[in-house]
């Protein structure tokens, strides 16, 4: 079930603690491809210090990700991907959701890619 990004960073706060690492596995649905999105959360996420990965999908609408972290770090990064968006919302009839998230094993990423490769099939 899709929902706001603020609910997503309440329910990934409730995991545990705030400095325990977390890598989530996250899909992000409405106006996200071309607009900037996995650039912007590549910049963002390396401020924070985030590992993972973005990447659009061939749906045109939904991004994929995985993020790896301190679980409050990675929480604040989708916060601040929602708050940087928020100033688009004239131009976007609605914002962005968390379409699903779950958590996966970490890898210890330690670095942020866009990947830009086709996915395989």
């Amino acid at each position: 079930m899709a929902q706001t990004p603020q609910a997503c960073v309440g329910e990934l706060l409730g995991t545990g603690g705030a400095d325990d690492a977390v890598r989530i596995h996250v899909l992000f649905s409405g106006p996200v491809q071309g607009v900037g999105f996995r650039w912007n959360m590549q910049a963002f996420a390396e401020e924070a210090g985030i590992g993972g990965w973005v990447r659009n999908l061939p749906d045109g609408s939904t991004v994929e990700a995985e993020l790896e972290g301190p679980c409050e770090r990675v929480a604040q990064l989708i916060a601040r991907m929602d708050a940087h968006y928020e100033r688009f919302d004239a131009w976007f009839p609605s914002r962005f959701e968390v379409a699903s998230w779950s958590e996966v094993p970490l890898q210890g990423d330690t670095a942020f890619t866009v990947l830009t490769a086709p996915m395989q099939p």
